[in-house]
């Protein structure tokens, strides 16, 4: 709990705010609930209390007067406050802890719905941002993309794309290789084949071709095939 500029106690994580005169009787009839009061027995003055508290006087006539008209407390002129129910201070207790678990659990749906909200704005995103770049792609290259998987008995295996001369031979760009589970964007001329990688290339089927049959001596034809 912590106290906000106005006055009031706000508690961790929740979106309510309960008065200052409120928790303080919350607080007292928790005491009374626990066995620090038991029934018939007196409180402390209005002024020690508000002392305790560091609250005014009016503050704690309004807690003590939310305890009376529960019941937990009776006050007469010049008798102080008296303890009159230790179980409607339990039940008020018990109240008060359900209200507080139906906010708790109300809070949690609002951050969750906040966070799937969250979550849907970023997947329509990148949705639309995968739609953007492939019309983009469609319309300013006509070339098409394919793969091809290194086998085990690939001479290629170890040797880079500047080395093979891949592009010169090919006409053919290596756009990404998917390396077991990483997939690597760009990897540029150093780029190494090795065994069971498989390789994104973009070219049109002169490229194609040309790389089938760079590669075809290291490679069923199977393991080729264009990207849909």
């Amino acid at each position: 709990m912590h106290r906000t500029t106005d006055g009031s106690i706000m508690s961790e994580g929740q979106k309510i705010t309960t008065s200052v005169y409120r928790q303080i009787a919350i607080d007292i009839a928790q005491d009374i609930a626990q066995g620090k009061y038991t029934t018939g027995q007196k409180l402390f003055g209005r002024s020690v209390l508000a002392s305790y508290y560091q609250v005014s006087s009016e503050t704690i006539r309004k807690a003590v007067f939310i305890l009376k008209d529960v019941g937990i407390v009776d006050t007469e002129k010049g008798s102080g406050i008296e303890v009159k129910s230790v179980e409607k201070a339990r039940e008020f207790i018990d109240r008060h802890n359900e209200v507080e678990n139906v906010i708790t659990v109300r809070n949690e749906i609002m951050h969750w719905a906040e966070r799937q909200a969250q979550e849907t704005d970023y997947i329509i995103e990148k949705i639309q941002f995968v739609i953007h770049t492939t019309e983009r792609f469609k319309n300013s290259n006509p070339f098409t993309p394919y793969e091809i998987k290194i086998t085990e008995d690939s001479p290629a295996i170890g040797k880079t794309a500047n080395e093979l001369h891949f592009w010169q031979n090919t006409g053919a760009t290596i756009i990404a290789i998917r390396r077991g589970e990483a997939l690597i964007i760009s990897p540029g001329p150093y780029a190494t084949f090795n065994k069971d990688d498989i390789f994104y290339l973009i070219g049109n089927d002169q490229a194609y071709a040309a790389s089938i049959q760079l590669l075809g001596r290291f490679q069923n034809p199977g393991n080729s095939r264009k990207v849909p």
